[in-house]
């Protein structure tokens, strides 16, 4: 039954992949490159949960500080993503020197952003950065930073549904030049995920209760496992989808269901939660930071 299933799998990988590339080559043929912005691509192989969020954050922080300005392009569906860097930004939109726009259609959104005249206004930023656009063969971004957590995909069966990926390296031959690959895995990673802090909105740290982590994340084992890392005890592991628009039903059914522990969830995921239901005490959020020891120019 097993084998029978991972055929299955299979074939549907190989029937992916047949219309991944047709639909490349007839609707997202390559388009042409931007003129008065820099346009950055934050992507990766996997289907999700590889870090694409918080590194294109950290990305925007520091062209930020560097006194540039900078719009960042979201898919319109994910809508914790759009609230995430809003609440990380929002100084720097209150200044006019950052925006955050969701999206269906990067490249047509990239080029009306760079195509502003130069009146008081409407000036092109200096920076547009995709939060993904890997798959947009549409896009000519001037590089493009390859999150990569294992040996790039070459096989049809590392495809979804069979495997985790949306495209193998062969696809992307043409962007080699301009494609920044970025290790995350194994001794001496060129970028670093790290959990830094698990606190309440009263600052304190979960302590003397067992805990219960709740993740709504592309890769919830990914989010899990580094609470493990950090020598923190999990009850329990609750997954959900990814931008899970019920996730605060989830974490208030939690709360109810086992009064006596603690909840964690990702910085990510306490965006989808009201004021009411983060300001329990018993709710922990899960701050991850960056840190991107390769040099990158920009």
């Amino acid at each position: 039954m097993v084998d029978c299933l991972n055929k299955f799998k299979q074939i549907c990988a190989a029937y992916y992949w047949a219309a991944y590339l047709l639909h490349h080559a007839v609707c997202l043929r390559p388009g042409e490159p931007l003129k008065n912005s820099r346009l950055v691509v934050v992507g990766s192989f996997r289907a999700g949960g590889a870090g694409k969020t918080p590194f294109c954050l950290k990305l925007a922080k520091e062209l930020l500080m560097q006194g540039k300005t900078v719009a960042v392009l979201c898919h319109r569906f994910a809508f914790d993503e759009k609230q995430m860097y809003r609440q990380a930004l929002d100084s720097f939109i209150q200044q006019g020197k950052a925006e955050v726009i969701a999206t269906s259609n990067r490249y047509r959104t990239a080029h009306a952003l760079d195509q502003r005249t130069q009146d008081r206004d409407k000036v092109s930023p200096d920076f547009i950065l995709c939060d993904d656009g890997f798959e947009d063969s549409r896009l000519r971004p001037d590089v493009i930073f390859r999150l990569d957590w294992e040996k790039a995909p070459t096989d049809i069966n590392q495809l979804i549904p069979a495997g985790k990926f949306r495209s193998l390296r062969q696809d992307h031959l043409k962007d080699e030049p301009r494609t920044v690959p970025l290790k995350c895995f194994g001794t001496a990673p060129d970028v670093i995920f790290k959990i830094e802090s698990i606190t309440n909105a009263a600052g304190d740290y979960p302590k003397n209760k067992q805990s219960i982590a709740i993740c709504g994340l592309g890769d919830p084992q990914r989010f899990f496992n580094d609470l493990k890392k950090e020598e923190y005890p999990l009850h329990k592991t609750i997954c959900c989808p990814d931008h899970d628009k019920d996730f605060q039903q989830k974490v208030e059914k939690a709360l109810q269901q086992y009064p006596d522990s603690n909840i964690i969830i990702s910085e990510k995921d306490s965006v989808r939660l009201s004021n009411q239901v983060l300001e329990n005490p018993k709710v922990y959020i899960a701050r991850q930071s960056v840190t991107i020891t390769k040099k990158i120019v920009l």
